[in-house]
């Protein structure tokens, strides 16, 4: 099967990850230690990407070695400047007081929820179509990095889909609405994964960039955003949170052993 194939097959895949959160909400399966395992699971998994399977190919790949990890470090210096921009529009959007003096709580919930679920819908989108460029890149240099980098972005999926569908429903959308939504949001991961083979001389040239800035984008979302929450969490039996990082791991770690490119 062609590299674009497998692309088109893999982020089709990634796009069903937003049906999950409803299918755990509406069994009523989801709750709060759930959610904390599969964070686990998912900053594991991107810890395990990055250094046994992205980072190793492009450096194999790069002109040199100090430019594939510059790289890294601007594309993760690059999330770190996205994800100001986010908590910035968050705290006009969510609990910041509307006037001076003005309680959060007594902001106009009906408004913020409606800019929420808008600004969800687009940040989505766009996240998932640099998830869907990552995972053509991948494709592109490897069946194997492709199905390991596939993984990785599922796995940090399932939490942030199950996010993004209650933020919606909060909005005023309908479940069946919120569910359609946020279903054509993720399908920008197929786009931009088309978009990459449409533009695929210029990929090709500078392969080792797309994988460096993947391993990037894993390593900042995993460092920044899930292992901190983690350590935050105050839910009983907290210590056996570990079980799932190391699943997550062990499972990147046998994926990249066993493959035969």
């Amino acid at each position: 099967m062609s590299a674009l194939a497998l692309s088109v097959l893999a982020t089709f895949a990634v796009s069903l990850i937003s049906f999950v959160g409803l299918f755990f909400i509406a069994a009523r399966l989801w709750n709060d230690r759930l959610e904390v395992r599969a964070v686990s699971f998912a900053a594991g998994v991107l810890l395990a990407s990055t250094f046994l399977d992205l980072l190793p190919e492009a450096l194999k790949e790069a002109p040199s070695i100090p430019e594939a990890l510059t790289v890294t470090l601007l594309a993760m210096v690059g999330f770190f400047f996205v994800e100001r921009v986010i908590h910035s529009w968050h705290g006009h959007t969510h609990g910041e007081p509307a006037h001076p003096g003005e309680h959060p709580g007594e902001i106009h919930h009906v408004e913020h929820g409606t800019a929420s679920r808008y600004l969800i819908l687009l940040g989505d989108g766009v996240h998932n179509a640099i998830d869907g460029v990552a995972i053509a890149a991948s494709f592109i240099t490897s069946p194997a990095v492709g199905l390991t980098t596939t993984l990785a972005v599922m796995a940090h999926e399932i939490p942030h889909e199950v996010g993004d569908y209650a933020v919606l429903v909060r909005g005023g959308y309908s479940r069946k609405r919120a569910l359609i939504y946020n279903f054509l949001s993720g399908l920008t991961a197929v786009a931009g994964a088309v978009m990459t083979f449409m533009f695929g001389e210029f990929v090709e040239h500078h392969l080792s960039w797309f994988v460096a800035a993947t391993a990037g984008m894993f390593l900042y979302i995993a460092a920044a955003n899930l292992i901190p929450e983690l350590h935050h969490q105050r839910l009983r039996g907290r210590f056996l949170y570990g079980g799932p990082f190391l699943l997550g791991i062990l499972t990147v770690a046998v994926l990249t052993s066993v493959i035969v490119e």
